[in-house]
């Protein structure tokens, strides 16, 4: 330190160490200062930044800025010492007093709104990832966080179940299989570790074979809070639409069949399916309930209320199936929905109320719809 540089007061280097978070305030860095990332030993690994230079000679410095501002909080940064040779170093033009002042804000405001959260208004976000035939599905965590606001992330990772490398699709056991590795990955991360405990809300953003996720989503079942995201294709992002106050209603009807014990239950939402995909499965036709909206498209689902109310008709048609058929029927799940809906499908089934569901998909290539998973 200079002889002539006034050393920067206890408190504020406290204050500056509190509002930083005690993580460098370059953006984009934000790694902790008080230690080491790769031995994990503990020191102080920052460097409190002037915006203007405590002399008139350095960086951003003025004549008559750098003396009266040389002790001021609002003139000084936190930055870890790879970043303070950045700005400081022969880089330092590149960085403008109105760029550091912008980091500093931004960063601050950031470590503010995360410390004054309550703790119901954090979650943990949840991001499911398999291959939809040939085609790679990746759901990325900005994105994601950005959608989940006003909550905020519990912690940076979130859970991952990433099954985009997952191979031996055509084996016989493919899908059971697969299910099984999700039940036990749900299992794992939704209970309470070693160094985190059991989530109490989580956000789901999924994307992957509509089966998977229906299976997913009983896995985890409704003892957990969770909301549930859509991604748009006309935005490609995952946040939910305003509200509006558009009437949406879905639809039920009923078909009866020859067979009472097998009841088919058709959701017409992302595209029509005609009865007689279904009838073609079975010797006898069975018991079918459709639920379905007047022009069933891909982009339909738009706004959260669109979903919330679907988990109602749907809650209330197995309820009705359940008293008008009884418990020891098998059903049948053929959807044409967006992944959410495939969620929701998966949570509201009630263990030891509903009976076993066996979901189909559609493969082009074998002719129609198949039989993929059954649930318990």
């Amino acid at each position: 330190m200079s002889k002539n540089r006034p050393g920067i007061p206890d408190n504020i280097k406290l204050k500056l160490w509190v509002l930083s978070g005690g993580r460098c305030e370059f953006p984009g860095c934000n790694k902790y200062v008080w230690r080491d990332g790769l031995t994990l030993q503990e020191d102080n690994f920052a460097h409190m930044a002037h915006l203007v230079a405590a002399s008139p000679n350095g960086p951003r410095g003025d004549e008559i800025r750098s003396p009266k501002q040389a002790t001021d909080f609002n003139n000084l940064m936190l930055v870890c010492l790879l970043h303070s040779k950045l700005i400081d170093g022969k880089h330092q033009t590149e960085y403008s007093l109105e760029d550091l002042q912008r980091y500093k804000q931004a960063h601050e405001d950031r470590i503010r709104r995360q410390t004054e959260l309550q703790p119901e208004m954090t979650t943990t976000v949840l991001r499911f990832m398999a291959n939809i035939g040939d085609r790679a599905v990746q759901v990325g965590l900005p994105q994601a966080h950005s959608a989940i606001l006003p909550r905020f992330p519990a912690d940076d990772r979130g859970i991952l179940m990433d099954y985009t490398n997952r191979p031996g699709r055509g084996a016989a056991d493919y899908w059971t299989s697969f299910a099984t590795e999700i039940t036990a990955q749900v299992s794992r991360d939704l209970a309470a570790g070693n160094d985190r405990p059991r989530p109490d809300h989580i956000s789901v953003f999924a994307l992957g074979p509509i089966p998977l996720l229906i299976h997913m989503g009983r896995a985890i079942g409704n003892s957990v809070s969770a909301d549930i995201y859509q991604r748009h294709r006309d935005t490609e992002d995952w946040k939910w639409k305003p509200e509006t106050e558009e009437v949406f209603e879905y639809q039920v009807r009923e078909l009866p069949g020859e067979d009472e014990k097998n009841i088919a239950v058709v959701l017409s939402l992302s595209g029509k399916i005609h009865e007689e995909e279904v009838y073609r499965l079975f010797k006898q036709k069975p018991h079918l309930y459709e639920i379905f909206i007047d022009t069933p498209n891909p982009g339909f689902l738009t706004r959260s209320s669109q979903l919330q109310k679907f988990r109602e008709t749907y809650r209330g048609l197995l309820s009705q199936i359940r008293d008008r058929h009884g418990g020891d029927v098998m059903l049948h799940l053929f959807p044409a929905i967006p992944a959410p809906v495939a969620v929701v499908c998966g949570r509201e089934l009630l263990p030891k109320a509903d009976p076993a569901m066996t979901v189909y998909d559609h493969e082009r290539d074998q002719g129609g719809f198949q039989q993929i998973l059954t649930i318990y």
